[in-house]
Formats: structure tokens, sequence, C-alpha cells
């Protein structure tokens, strides 16, 4: 899922707008240095806005600088477009005025989002209001829809709330009326999220489950994850914290399946509530530190301020008044960068609590009274209530017992008004009905099974003449278990010894690809930096998800291998040259091989042969279909094994390399009886000088998996 999973509204409208456009096969490949090569050549603005669109896609999951650039200029040619003379557009026709009013919109919405993570809800607003008015004036209801949607988030992160729901209300009604089932549970939840913050809890958790249970049907993990974070914080609101932590623990399982690194942070940021709320204070610090160290890495300032907000918290909580100072102080800077009132509220009547503490009545009263306008000008009954007791025991403080029970009765009445048993008991209510239903639908589905049961049963029974043949199918069937069980284990045994063989990377060449990554930062490249970096985290995550598996398949194998190349490359100043060719009868896309054979080899040539050759070097990676068998040749010009081997760690790393290789194929051939094998030549020149190594790879072309 993309950016819009995680920005909990769910955009599910938005690709409407590329329905009439080609896709591009390479950004799947994320070959950003294709499409910038593609770019050059388009001939046509529309499709290079759509290029820039792609090489904006692929930083997606950051940096944000990076997408954004991309989106901006696209934003560029449209500008260019709509500044000509109007009758010339006029000329262009009406389909290809709204082809570029579309595009308009696509990348107002894109900077809007990444402006909306970085904090930035001014700019936020800015290009989404803009997006409303294309929208508009384009009549399509989804898009309309879909930006109100966005609106209201920021409204929401910003404290006003009245206005969040003036939006939410009009996504909410135009996806009903658009009958999108996912985009009407999206609005559900973010609505249910004023609700909460206005503690009207029943209605908060039913749009919760309603949105809940449309996410469970069509199987959307990431948007599960935020129901259940969501409905976790309405009973951390109630004190329930085993529950909430409950619903906490599942969406962070979810999160972590999905790879959803924001909402890993949220989940770890919740989890941490609990444990402060338990008293168990450096556990709950160890779960904020977490979610602090992937915020900062994900750019998101407004999430920021929030771990800031509960270290803090749990310093006050142990009596480390100026620990706590510190740590609330950098919240509220960020917090008033951003204008996020909702956080600078809370922050202020933290640090007037921290004065209270230190008996600093004066400078308590200043920052309480701070918090309460903001309360009140967003209506935040939860900040307002905790400002009425601070000014309360502020003015007690300062022997003023007539302020003091003043403030206390407004604290009282603003307390009862906010919890009370009735709305609890609603809520648990909301959560009996919602379980009782699924447990009727699946006591109803096992009804049925037992019935279809029974009727077989009923149908052998009859068979009388059978039972002495089911007793000995019965211990056959028992002696098989027992033989699956022996043969289980063995195949665990060599399962193991083979993910320990293939988990082995150079972490030379992690540590240079850092390096390379550290200078491109120091020379300010950041589009650069943003390029290698992405090319050498798909690299990472291709090698960790092949390593979980036997077999893979070839073209996500050669995926691999043209990515490291291509970091190899450049790290190394393009020294060498490569070449990967596929013999065309091979079809990559159904073929299996084991991973990892070829990049040892590689990296061999690459490290020790290519990297120590005066002039610029080639390696040429082969796979060839012969009379059924799959032949991958890997073949360098470089200096030779005999002079590599002079530097006694270029020969301990190769023959590690090579002699791991030869025991994954022993083990593979028994395994699969079927014969692997591997050859080493190396390559003389005519005056019988060494100019490089060949190895050749042999396997059958299928393979029973």
């Amino acid at each position: 899922m993309n950016k819009r999973g995680k920005y909990c509204i769910g955009f599910a409208m938005l690709t409407a707008i590329l329905i009439s456009y080609p896709s591009f096969s390479l950004c799947s490949q994320s070959k950003s240095d294709s499409l910038k090569a593609l770019l050059n050549q388009a001939d046509h603005d529309t499709i290079r806005i759509r290029m820039l669109f792609e090489m904006g896609n692929l930083y997606i999951d950051g940096p944000s600088d990076s997408l954004v650039f991309y989106y901006k200029e696209a934003l560029n040619l449209i500008d260019k477009f709509f500044a000509q003379p109007e009758d010339f557009i006029a000329k262009k026709g009406s389909k290809t005025i709204e082809r570029y009013k579309r595009l308009n919109f696509r990348a107002l919405l894109e900077i809007g989002i990444e402006k909306f993570f970085q904090g930035k809800y001014n700019e936020s607003l800015e290009n989404y209001f803009k997006a409303l008015k294309i929208a508009q004036d384009i009549n399509d209801i989804g898009l309309v829809s879909e930006v109100n949607g966005a609106i209201g988030i920021v409204y929401k992160n910003q404290g006003e709330y009245a206005q969040a729901l003036e939006f939410y209300e009009q996504a909410l009604s135009a996806a009903i009326e658009l009958n999108d089932t996912s985009w009407i549970a999206a609005c559900y939840a973010n609505a249910g999220n004023v609700y909460r913050r206005l503690t009207n809890y029943s209605k908060a958790l039913d749009y919760f489950l309603k949105a809940l249970e449309v996410f469970e049907k069509e199987g959307e993990s990431r948007r599960m994850a935020i129901s259940y974070m969501n409905i976790g914080n309405l009973y951390e609101d109630q004190k329930d914290y085993n529950t909430a932590l409950e619903y906490y623990s599942r969406a962070l399982q979810l999160s972590y399946q999905t790879d959803d690194k924001k909402r890993i942070a949220e989940c770890l940021a919740n989890i941490g509530n609990i444990y402060s709320a338990q008293k168990a204070f450096n556990t709950a610090r160890d779960f904020y530190r977490q979610s602090l160290e992937i915020n900062i890495e994900l750019g998101y300032e407004h999430t920021v301020d929030d771990c800031y907000k509960y270290i803090g918290s749990t310093y006050e909580l142990e009596g480390l008044t100026d620990t706590a100072l510190v740590n609330y102080r950098k919240a509220y800077e960020i917090a008033l960068k951003e204008n996020d009132k909702l956080i600078l509220a809370e922050v202020l009547g933290s640090i007037a609590n921290i004065f209270l503490m230190k008996k600093s009545y004066r400078e308590a009263m200043e920052n309480a009274d701070k918090s309460l306008q903001i309360g009140l000008e967003t209506g935040d009954p939860q900040n307002i209530k905790n400002a009425y007791l601070y000014l309360s025991e502020a003015w007690q403080g300062l022997n003023n017992p007539i302020k003091a029970l003043e403030y206390f009765k407004l604290y009282s009445n603003i307390k009862d008004t906010i919890f009370s048993s009735d709305k609890y008991k609603a809520i648990k209510d909301l959560e009996m009905k919602y379980e009782t239903e699924k447990k009727e639908q699946k006591l109803a589905l096992l009804t049925e099974k037992n019935q279809v049961q029974v009727l077989k049963l009923s149908r052998r029974y009859r068979l009388l003449w059978g039972i002495g043949i089911l007793a000995v199918l019965i211990m056959l069937i028992i002696y098989l278990l027992f033989r699956q069980k022996e043969l289980r284990s063995k195949h665990m045994a060599v399962e193991l010894e083979q993910k320990l063989l293939r988990s082995q990377m150079n972490p030379h060449f992690i540590f240079n690809s850092l390096i390379a990554i550290q200078s491109f930062i120091y020379k300010k490249d950041p589009v650069q930096a943003g390029d290698y970096l992405a090319k050498f985290a798909e690299l990472i995550r291709i090698t960790l998800e092949n390593s979980r598996s036997e077999f893979v398949l070839l073209e996500r194998e050669i995926k691999m291998l043209e990515i490291y190349l291509e970091l190899q490359c450049l790290r190394f100043d393009n020294k060498f040259n490569y070449q990967l060719e596929i013999d065309e009868n091979i079809d990559a896309s159904t073929m299996r091989i084991p991973p990892m054979l070829a990049q040892p080899f590689i990296e061999n040539a690459i490290e020790h042969g290519l990297r120590y050759k005066d002039t610029k070097g080639n390696i040429k990676i082969n796979y060839m279909k012969s009379n059924g068998i799959l032949r991958l040749i890997v073949e360098d010009d470089g200096i030779g094994r005999e002079k590599a081997a002079a530097n006694s760690r270029n020969k301990k790393h190769a023959s590690m390399a090579t002699s791991i290789t030869i025991e994954r194929l022993e083990v593979l051939s028994k395994r699969f009886k079927q014969k692997l094998k591997l050859e080493l030549t190396d390559l003389k020149n005519e005056e019988g000088m060494p100019c490089g190594t060949q190895v050749k790879f042999s396997m059958p072309y299928k393979i029973s998996v």
C-alpha cells in the first residue's frame, strides 16, 4: 500500500485520475536513472509530467524532500501550460485541458500530504485548497470528497475540531453517494478520532467499529492496524490499560507485517503510554525513544513533539522536574513552529504542573492560563479540564482560596461531563455487540460444516463391511505421520543450514555503501543521496526476503543483481562495465533458482579482480538454456586469481565464498537428487598471461521445488 494507507484517510479515489495513462515498468523496478533518461527523451509535456510523478513516487517512503522536488518540477510544467494565451489553450480542446487539471490536482495533493508529514500545516492546507478548487471546477465528486478528508485531518491535528468535522462530514456524504465502502470506512475512522477528542466516546467507538468491519472484510491490514490503535486510544482514555494494550499490540503486529514505519512509531508511543500509566517508567521511555528515532528518520516533526512530551511526562511522574522541563520545552518549540494547538495546550499544561511541583506559582499560573486559552479556542475539554485544575492549585499556593475554589468547581463540572459510567458502559456494549455478531457468523459457519460432516459419517456407518479396511488405513496413516515427522525434522535441519549459508552479506560492501551515501550528503547533493539510498534499501530488502526462501524466481534474482551492480558501479566511480544477458528461451517469470549463487563471485570479481586493474574492466553474467540444463556464467577480465591470491585476505575471502557455494550445491543436489555443478576457470590471453576468471554453474532447468 502507498502513502495513502499510512495517511489514515485512505485516499482510495486518487488513482482515478490515472486511469487513462499507461504505467511505466521501469519505475516498478526502481530504475531512477532509466526514468531520468526517458524524461530527457520525452517529446511531450504530459509524458514528462507523468514521468516526474513516477520519479517522485520512488520516494513515497522517504526522503520527503525528494518526492516534493519531483512533484514541484511537474507543477512547473503544468503552470507553463496554463500560462499560455487563453485562445491557444482553448484550441487544445476540453479533454486536454481537463487532463492537465487532473494532473495539477494530483501534484498539489501529493505535495500537501508531504507537507503535512513534515509538520508544515499551513503549506499543506494551501496546496489542499488549491486542489479542492480544481476538483470542484471539473465537478469530480470523488476528488472533492478525497481532498475534503485530507483538509479535515490537518484541522484535527491543529485542534480545530469543528472545522475538521465539517470537512469530514462532507467527505463522508460524498463517499456514501459514490457507494465506495472503503472510503466510507476511512471517513468514519477520521470522524471517530474527532469525536474521541471531544469525549463523545460512544459515537467515536461506533465509528471505529464500522470502519474496522469494512477493513477486515477487505483484508486491508494497514487500516485494520489504525482501527485497532484508535480503539486502544479510547480504552486508554478510560484507564482500561489492559484492554488498550491488547489493541495496541494487535496494531503493532500488523504494522510490522506491512512494514508501516509511521504506524510502528505510533504504536510504540502508545504502548509507552500504557507502561507509563503503570509506573514502569524505564520501559515506557524505551518505547518512546524507539518511536522518536523512527519519527526523526522519517522527518515527521509533528510526531517528534509527541515523543518529547511523553518522555517529559515520565520524568515528571518520577519527580525529576528539571529533566521533564527540558523535554517539555523541546516539544513546545516544535509544536509552536507547526502551530499544533493541541500539543501546545497539552505541553503548556504540563509545564504549569512542573512549576507547581517547584512551588513557582506565578509561572505555573502563566502557563496554565495560556493552555486554557488555547483549549477554549479549540474546544478541547481535556486540556480545559487540566488547565482549570492547575489554576486552582496555583491560586491555592498563592493563598487565595476563593479563586482556588472557583477554578476547582469549574474543573469538577467539566470532569463530570467528560466521564461517566454510563458512557463507559455504552462503549462496552458496542464492543460486545460487534464481537457477538462475529461469533454468531462463525457459529453459523461451523453448524453448516457439522451438518455436512454428519451426513458423511452416516454414509460411512452404513458401509459396515469397510470397518476392517478403515482400521488398517488408520494404522497406515499413523505410521506415515510418524515417518513424515522424522523426514520433516531432517528437512528443517537442512533448511536451517541453507538459511545460515544464505544469510551472509559482505559487511565491507554495506559499510562502503553507507560511506558513499554520507559523501553525497556532505556534498549537499540530497537527490543523488536519495537515489543511492533508495537503491541500497531495496537491495537489502530483496536480500532479506530471498534469504527466507530456498528458491526464488529468476527475474527476482536478476533484479537483485542489477541493483547490486548499479551500486558497485556508483561506489567505484564506474571503474567497470557490466552486461547481464538472458537466453530468450528462458522464462524468467516462472524459472526458480537458488538465491545468491552468482553474487559472491561477482563480488570477488569486483573486489579482487577489477578493482586492482589499471584500465576499465568488464564483467558479464549470462543465463543460458541448453538440452534441459540451465547454465549461469560469470566472467570478468580482471587481474586473475593468481595475482589476487597474493593478498592473503583476498585469498581467504574468495576461498570462503567458493567453499560455501560448493556446500550449498552439495546439499541441494542430495535433497533434490539432481546434479548441480560449479566450475572455476582461469582465463589466459594469447601470451599465456592471466586475463580474468570464469565461473560456471550448471543445473537442471526444472527442479521439483
